[in-house]
């Protein structure tokens, strides 16, 4: 070898020499940050492993209310069950016989699945028998918004059956908000298109992470305490009594992100932007009765986009609230209880007085105060009968290409039988519950008429009896006052009533809840909306109501006259009724 090629290979082992050294030294400095480096296959900067950690961490424990049909279901089910359509305005056509969570994605709002198995009680049938076979899956998705780190699990369920409105698939969900250091501060539970937010102190846990969740029946709406859910405007029905999943019974599926390359493509489902339910009619829409949106779209979106900002929008709750809700809760019970004892106390007064002097009625009825006791009988027995009657109605008859009725319907209702019921006209429901308190007016009247007459066959001095009538007027003198400002309101109340079921009520349906709001007494007209069609609209306080004034009337005025009647002079010794001597023994 010549002294040039001796010096070529001892130049090229000098640079593979160094070209080694190089990357030894680059494998020894950047070792350490290549294994601090963590998958965030969703590219929201938090790593996966982080997500999954804190997704388990605070998986929920769900209690379901007795006489529930579906529980939280994987999303195939419902996809692999159902057609995909496309509406143009009243017009649908199929679009896919057979979708699936890939073909689905990238689907717009005027999309939406229509569950093929058939009604509620065949879907029902089938989940039932499919239950076992799939479990119970939460979607769990961890993401940041400001400094704060989000934890949100979603809940599908096949069907919504709930009191008011139904209709197939349902999304419901919960979130638990994280402060910059990873600790809980607060947990917000959706309640249809509402929800509530309540400080992580006032969470019912398991195990101190994992929060409790009562869900209503058939509306899936959660709530942080069995007892809620009856000062809604909602009727659900929550308890403790039903099927309990805990967190370590559920199917965890962490999400990823929105957006391609986000999420592996099962989860292509997040794309998609239609209705996860039957939408038969426009009018389904407008009522609330079509299927919800999904996650990040829709009425969701705020949900899945902004959840900090979705979290401040919704009610607060807290320990004086859940107070109300136990109360409310317990309504009847309480009622109840105050009733009792407030008649037995006034049948041991009747007692203690007849034992004593003998009962004074008699002495009333042959004097001045007879007229004012008649009158307070004649208000009872109005009283009685304003029951059985309407206090306020709406009706209307629709002839419009969305919605029409066979001649006049009932839109609302106020009686004391039922309280307040509404007719969204969808859904083949009729009149439903408002509130769910659901208290019969009726009961409360009931009870003080009891007392009223235990009151004058105890009276003792007529101006007692006459304050307790004048009390007793003056109070159903504000029944009727309260009645005609709930009317008064109604066009702020049904707006809020539709948003919480997802229906957004057309310019027209507004304008004319403000006409029935500005002539609550009474009413009527008759509306035609755009190219739709026309509204023959009627309102008014029903005799019920009148009813109710004029025992209002009488008792004020009973109270007065007795108030003025001279008290009638005390009872001697000899008008006192005397037991007969025991018999000898």
């Amino acid at each position: 070898m010549t002294a040039e090629n001796q010096e070529v290979t001892s130049l090229v082992g000098k640079i593979v020499s160094g070209v080694l050294l190089v990357l030894l030294m680059s494998l020894l400095l950047f070792q350490p940050f290549t294994a601090l480096a963590q998958p965030d296959l969703d590219k929201d900067g938090i790593p996966d492993a982080e997500e999954n950690e804190l997704a388990l961490m605070y998986l929920p424990s769900l209690q379901f209310k007795a006489g529930e049909k579906f529980f939280p279901v994987v999303i195939d089910y419902h996809v692999n069950n159902s057609v995909l359509k496309q509406r143009f305005g009243e017009t649908v056509t199929t679009v896919d016989a057979n979708p699936t969570v890939s073909t689905i994605a990238g689907k717009d709002e005027n999309y939406f699945l229509s569950n093929k198995l058939g009604n509620l009680t065949e879907i029902a049938e089938n989940y039932e028998q499919r239950k076992a076979a799939l479990g119970y899956t939460v979607y769990a998705r961890v993401t940041k918004e400001y400094t704060s780190i989000i934890v949100q699990y979603w809940f599908f369920y096949a069907y919504n059956d709930a009191p008011i409105n139904d209709h197939e698939g349902d999304w419901e969900m919960i979130e638990i908000i994280l402060d910059s250091s990873e600790k809980p501060t607060s947990a917000v539970y959706s309640q249809h298109l509402q929800g509530q937010r309540a400080s992580w102190n006032d969470v019912e846990k398991v195990n101190s992470t994992h929060p409790k969740v009562y869900v209503a029946r058939g509306s899936h709406a959660n709530y942080f305490r069995p007892y809620q859910g009856k000062l809604g405007l909602e009727s659900d029905e929550v308890g403790a009594d039903g099927v309990a999943l805990s967190y370590s019974y559920l199917d965890m599926v962490l999400l990823g992100e929105m957006g391609a390359g986000n999420h592996p493509p099962s989860q292509d489902w997040l794309e998609f932007g239609g209705r996860w339910g039957n939408w038969a009619t426009l009018a389904d829409a407008a009522v609330g009765f079509a299927g919800p949106y999904g996650p990040g779209h829709g009425d969701n979106y705020d949900k899945w986009h902004a959840p900090v900002s979705w979290s401040q929008s919704v009610s607060g709750v807290d320990g004086n609230w859940l107070n109300l809700c136990w109360i409310a809760s317990n309504f009847i019970v309480i009622f109840i209880a105050i009733t009792v004892a407030l008649s037995l106390w006034k049948v041991w007064k009747i007692v203690k007085l007849k034992k004593k002097s003998g009962l004074r009625l008699p002495v009333f009825l042959r004097g001045k105060a007879s007229i004012g006791i008649a009158l307070g009988i004649a208000g009872i027995l109005l009283t009685v009968a304003s029951m059985f009657l309407p206090w306020y109605t709406i009706k209307a008859n629709i002839q419009t290409t969305a919605i029409s009725t066979q001649g006049e319907a009932d839109l609302l209702v106020v009686d004391g039988q039922r309280g307040v019921l509404v007719n969204l006209l969808v859904g083949g429901r009729g009149l439903s519950p408002v509130f769910g308190l659901q208290i019969p007016f009726g009961i409360v009247l009931l009870v003080g008429i009891a007392l009223g007459i235990l009151d004058i066959i105890g009276v003792e001095k007529t101006k007692s009896l006459g304050n307790k009538n004048l009390r007793g007027g003056i109070t159903f003198l504000i029944i009727f006052i309260v009645l005609v400002l709930f009317i008064s309101q109604w066009a702020s109340m049904i707006q809020s009533l539709a948003a919480t079921f997802g229906a957004t009520l057309p310019p027209e349906a507004i304008k004319m809840a403000q006409d029935i709001a500005q002539q609550p007494i009474q009413g009527a007209q008759t509306r035609t909306i755009s190219d739709f069609g026309s509204v023959n609209l009627s309102w008014g306080l029903g005799l019920g109501a009148y009813m109710l004034l004029a025992a209002a009337v009488l008792k004020i005025a009973t109270g007065f006259i007795l108030r003025k009647t001279p008290e009638p002079p005390p009872p001697t010794e000899e008008m006192q009724t005397k037991l007969p001597p025991p018999p000898p023994a």
